[in-house]
């Protein structure tokens, strides 16, 4: 690695969090193993089952981390946008990838080894609980999915995931879906199908209007979430 693509790389870190929780020399030593590459929109990052490099940081775009099931369809664990970091679990425990992860958009990431990563945790507790904050963090998530996913009818799925877009005090908002739909359902574990049906019904019960191609208007934002909580 040169000298300009080391300082590069600590240039990043200090930008994201809990990095910029470390002191300089800590993020010189992180840098010095790290690695930047590149993938296109769709590109593979990692299979499922591959042996754990170490942590990933999103620097610019954005990646999804999946199942597939025998059918072939996806199940969305996580979805990773810049400043965001995944692979934790695998790196810290020394295991294989759980899940595979695709750029849904040019992305740069960096990757930082396991072994690095080990050595930083060690030398900083603020970087060693800010960490343990985000795994802490993306279980509940994972659980809250489960149960959306298990107790909730497609449309509840809908209306909830809708309303979360919806700044807290609105009464009617316009909002932009940044995921395709085939991305939304997979989050959702709904068909592409099943999801355009439920906004289907969502928009004649009157409380959403389609506005554009990813553009929505909430227009009643109160009975999507009375919708969403059944």
């Amino acid at each position: 690695m040169t000298r300009e693509s080391c300082l590069s790389i600590v240039e990043a870190l200090a930008r994201i969090a809990p990095f910029d929780r470390l002191a300089d020399d800590e993020r010189e030593l992180l840098a010095a193993g790290a690695r930047a590459f590149h993938f296109y929109r769709q590109e593979i990052v990692s299979h499922s089952g591959r042996p754990a490099e170490g942590l990933y940081v999103v620097v610019e775009g954005e990646v999804k981390r999946f199942l597939l099931s025998p059918a072939g369809s996806e199940k969305i664990i996580q979805l990773a946008g810049a400043g965001e970091t995944f692979g934790e679990e695998a790196a810290l425990l020394g295991r294989a990838q759980p899940v595979t992860t695709q750029a849904t958009r040019d992305t740069l990431l960096l990757l930082i080894p396991s072994a690095s990563l080990r050595r930083a945790m060690t030398a900083s507790a603020a970087l060693n609980g800010a960490l343990l904050g985000r795994l802490s963090e993306r279980m509940y998530a994972l659980i809250e999915n489960l149960q959306l996913c298990v107790q909730r009818t497609s449309t509840q799925r809908v209306a909830h995931y809708l309303a979360q877009l919806a700044p807290r005090e609105a009464k009617h908002c316009d909002i932009r879906l940044d995921s395709d739909k085939q991305t939304i359902a997979a989050q959702l574990n709904l068909t592409p199908e099943t999801l355009s049906r439920a906004l289907g019904r969502l928009t004649r019960d009157g409380m959403i209007r389609p506005r554009g191609r990813r553009g929505l208007t909430l227009t009643d934002v109160g009975m999507l979430r009375s919708c969403a909580a059944g």
